[in-house]
């Protein structure tokens, strides 16, 4: 694991732009949330399995799917950085 040094009057600011980064991301997070369970309830499919049938080119390259691919890209994305957050200790 790699190691930063702050100094401590940069560490409130530190903690606090992470704190509004966690904010930013759980706001975004739901929304994406939203859009992907409203693509699953109009399709009858978990993301999973359509990114598998996606990805094996057994939808073809209607623009929703290239849609439904990037929320589902976007979502993963804003949960590892979440993950990655959690795990800072400062």
């Amino acid at each position: 694991m790699q190691q930063i040094e702050i100094t401590v009057d940069a560490l409130p600011i530190v903690k606090s732009s992470i704190a509004l980064k966690e904010k930013l991301l759980n706001i975004k997070a739901k929304n994406y949330l939203k859009r992907l369970e409203n693509f699953e309830k109009i399709h009858k499919i978990k993301s999973a399995e359509f990114a598998k049938a996606f990805a094996a080119g057994k939808l073809g390259d209607d623009a929703e799917w290239f849609d439904w691919l990037f929320v589902c890209e976007a979502y993963n994305k804003i949960i590892q950085q979440k993950k990655i957050i959690k795990g800072l200790s400062l």
